[in-house]
């Protein structure tokens, strides 16, 4: 605890499955403003019960200033379906890669051969940046959800499906998708 803050406005908050804190309430606005935690974050102090989501406490009273969060089905989804079907379009860049290779057949394919997962990496990480940035307009806090957005698409998907308590649809679709470019691929 640092000297600042007195026991009784001292805040934990939890974030990413962990509890932080403790932080005196001027820290937690702050942290509100910046978007790093909403409305929905578990937050306690002394003198609480249990964790309450911030937007009961007294903290929570200056969030009707903010407008709330666009309904989930508002938030426009065309992002993660092409992520969800783009399994299949590496596919395309593999058999493309491959077509260059049999006209050339004398060339060096070191660079080549790297673009068959550079490019579904980038494209993947780009489209969940871009998705998760679109996310954070509609007034939803991203979280761990930049980690997942540059690391492992499909987790980013299951976890956006969780946070905007959507159906995970378009997760499983990239699972199919994956699957299907791996049987396109052995063939």
């Amino acid at each position: 605890m640092t000297d600042s803050t007195t026991s009784d406005e001292a805040w934990f908050y939890a974030q990413g499955g962990q509890r932080k804190g403790p932080i005196p309430s001027d820290k937690l606005r702050e942290l509100l403003a910046a978007q790093t935690i909403d409305g929905d974050t578990p937050i306690w102090r002394k003198g609480l019960a249990d964790w309450q989501p911030l937007h009961t406490t007294e903290i929570g009273a200056e969030l009707k200033d903010t407008p709330p969060a666009i309904a989930a089905n508002q938030v426009n989804n065309g992002l993660v379906w092409t992520l969800a079907v783009a399994p299949i379009a590496y596919v395309l860049v593999d058999i493309a890669i491959l077509g260059y290779q049999f006209n050339h057949p004398y060339e060096d394919y070191a660079f080549l051969s790297s673009l068959s997962w550079l490019i579904p990496l980038l494209v993947n990480g780009g489209l969940c940046l871009l998705d998760e940035q679109q996310l954070k307009r509609a007034g939803y806090s991203s979280g761990w959800m930049t980690f997942f957005a540059l690391l492992l698409a499909p987790v980013y998907l299951f976890v956006r499906a969780q946070r905007l308590r959507q159906t995970p649809t378009y997760g499983f679709v990239w699972i199919g998708s994956f699957i299907a470019s791996i049987i396109l691929r052995a063939m």
